[in-house]
């Protein structure tokens, strides 16, 4: 069964604190895997996959707005 994320959600599993970061930031090079007009969702694998590829080894610091 394929589990379906929102944003938000999408977000939170990558370890923002705010949505608007990830969009601002990530969105154009992981586009979602499923629109409509208003609401965007990726499939977990596909933010596991996002996990591995930007964030495996990297820490962000309190500087660098956790």
């Amino acid at each position: 069964m394929i589990r379906w994320l929102s944003m938000k959600e999408t977000a939170n599993e990558l370890g923002f604190k705010d949505p608007r970061t990830f969009r601002d930031n990530y969105m154009d090079q992981y586009p979602p895997d499923r629109t409509n007009k208003q609401l965007k969702w990726w499939k977990q694998s596909t933010v596991d996959r996002i996990k591995e590829i930007e964030f495996l080894d990297e820490e962000i610091t309190d500087e660098e707005g956790a």
